[in-house]
């Protein structure tokens, strides 16, 4: 496994160390979304298999034996620069998240943008289905996006560093994370602006505010076979049950 090196990344797996008796129940790559399951709880992420360039090797180095693997082996993948290899990583790191411990609201991503965003100067780093009804109620929007799903009008990485500090909202995919982006973004964005992470990846870790962030945009899997068999399936995220949306603020930490 070839590493990245990545702080935010670095401090999630400080915070997440699983101890030796926890196991590794079942682990499922489907092509939009990897879940891990252990003897903790189920954890998903984004599977990101587009992003990884085949010509570099194999995707995931233990194909057919995840299961074998300890639930801290499968845990520290997110350190992989294979993409799909870091998506189990992060999977694994959600399944170990106890959000039953924590003041976590069931609030929905999108309005808390819509709301936040309303005549601000918005940038959102990965483009979302709601990418629109955002435009409708801000007063400017930058979308930056570098996969496959990109727009003619969305930036790329190179304008990160023009654009990011005029956002008075920013909006951040935790697909970052998968991708290791994530530092590339965060010293551009303003120390004024409402920062927030969202999306079925984000990892409810309050570690992360301490890079900035204000609010935690996740999901819990409360049903797990049925969030397997979706995803096995080829499930996208609205065709998936049994997953609670839920937040949790830096205000509340």
């Amino acid at each position: 496994m070839e590493s990245v090196p990545n702080s935010v990344v670095d401090v999630i797996l400080e915070e997440c160390s699983p101890s030796p008796e926890f196991e590794v129940l079942d682990v499922r790559v489907g092509p939009y979304w990897t879940v891990v399951r252990s003897s903790v709880g189920a954890g998903m992420a984004s599977t990101m298999a587009g992003s990884f360039d085949r010509r570099a090797g194999v995707p995931v180095a233990a194909a057919g034996r995840l299961l074998d693997l300890e639930l801290g082996a499968l845990v520290q993948l997110l350190r992989s620069a294979s993409v799909p290899e870091a998506a189990l990583g992060l999977a694994a790191v959600n399944s170990l998240t106890d959000v039953n411990r924590m003041a976590v609201a069931d609030l929905n991503a999108r309005e808390v943008l819509k709301d936040k965003g309303r005549d601000k100067a918005v940038a959102i780093i990965g483009r979302f289905p709601f990418v629109e009804e955002i435009r409708a109620v801000s007063r400017e929007l930058w979308v930056f996006e570098k996969g496959a799903g990109r727009r003619a009008d969305d930036l790329g990485p190179e304008h990160v560093a023009g654009v990011l500090p005029h956002a008075e909202v920013v909006a951040i995919s935790a697909t970052t994370l998968i991708n290791h982006t994530i530092e590339d973004i965060l010293p551009f964005i303003s120390p004024h602006a409402f920062t927030m992470m969202l999306g079925p990846s984000t990892p409810m870790m309050p570690c992360l505010f301490d890079f900035g962030i204000d609010l935690l945009c996740g999901s819990v899997i409360e049903d797990p076979p049925a969030v397997i068999k979706a995803v096995e399936q080829g499930a996208v995220t609205r065709q998936i049950s049994g997953v609670r949306r839920v937040t949790l603020n830096k205000a509340d930490r």
